[in-house]
This record gives structure tokens, C-alpha cells and sequence, in this order.
């Protein structure tokens, strides 16, 4: 056989191999971005709950800060666009793990007073796939961390209430 016949075979070859490669190499980019993604979502999670044991109760920056946004900017997080707060909850625990109905009282011994965790989960956060033709979405599951109470965003001296 003459170079001129052989021509068509490599194209054919090509087209196996490449399609192998490609695959390959998407693949490769996916599982880092879903590693980078597993690994951003754990700490924000462990970042929210060390803000939460640090800062005021009532303090909005504690969320926004959580997902790696400025303490202004509201809107959807910097380094993963679809991470929000929406995503967040935070709860404030007891000695015993029950969650404290109305943490921001003061007055009594079940508010303020009961709250010896932070905890906060990060929930129903869905990982787009940019493989070509596999578009599925992949819901991860919960992050969580609880640490211990701090300051709560409050002097031991005198009770002022100090942003974060």
C-alpha cells in the first residue's frame, strides 16, 4: 500500500485515540474541580462555625464571611459562584447537643446563657459537571462543623457587644 491509501487510516485513528485522550483529559479537570469544590465547602463550613463562636449572635457578616465574601458583598460567593448563604444554617447548641430555641435572650437560662456549641451545616449544594454531554448534576452531601462557644462576639468584663 502507497502513502496516498494509508491517509484515511490514520484520520480513523486519530479519531479513536483523541476521543480517548479527550475523555481522559476531561475527566482529569472534573475530578479536581470536584475535589477543589469538597475541599472549599468543608471549610467554609468550619470557617462559619469559628466565625459564629467568635462574633455576635445577631451579626449578618458571619454567613457572608462563611462562603469567602467581604463582610458588604451579599451576593453569591466569590470563589464558588453557585455557594450562598441560602446553603448555610447555623445552629446554636446546648451542653447536652439540642438546639437553643431563642439564642439572642438574654434574660434567661435557655437562650444566651444555654449556648456551649456552634454548629454549622452546609446543605443542598449541587456540583454542575462541565463534561460535554454528561451535564449531571451531583448533589454532595452535608458539611458540617460544630466548635465550641467562645465570646460570642461579647467582652467577659463588661458584656459589650463587639463586631466582627
Amino acid at each position: 500500500m502507497n502513502r496516498k491509501q494509508m491517509h484515511g487510516t490514520y484520520i480513523v485513528e486519530f479519531a479513536f485515540v483523541g476521543l480517548l485522550v479527550f475523555t481522559l483529559l476531561f475527566g482529569v479537570l472534573e475530578m479536581g474541580r470536584l475535589y477543589f469544590t469538597v475541599n472549599a465547602l468543608d471549610e467554609a463550613a468550619r470557617r462559619g462555625a469559628r466565625l459564629a463562636a467568635v462574633c455576635n449572635i445577631s451579626d449578618p457578616v458571619i454567613l457572608r464571611r462563611a462562603i469567602f465574601n467581604a463582610a458588604t458583598d451579599s451576593g453569591t460567593s466569590q470563589l464558588i459562584s453557585s455557594l450562598a448563604t441560602s446553603n448555610l444554617v447555623l445552629t446554636y447548641l446546648d451542653v447536652d447537643g439540642a438546639v437553643v430555641a431563642n439564642p439572642g435572650d438574654t434574660s434567661g437560662s435557655t437562650g444566651f446563657r444555654a449556648i456551649r456549641y456552634v454548629q454549622l451545616s452546609l446543605q443542598n449544594f449541587v456540583f454542575n459537571l462541565f463534561i460535554p454531554g454528561l451535564g449531571v448534576p451531583i448533589t454532595l452531601p452535608t458539611f458540617r462543623a460544630t466548635l465550641p462557644r467562645e465570646s460570642l462576639g461579647r467582652h467577659s468584663d463588661s458584656g459589650e457587644i463587639t463586631p466582627c
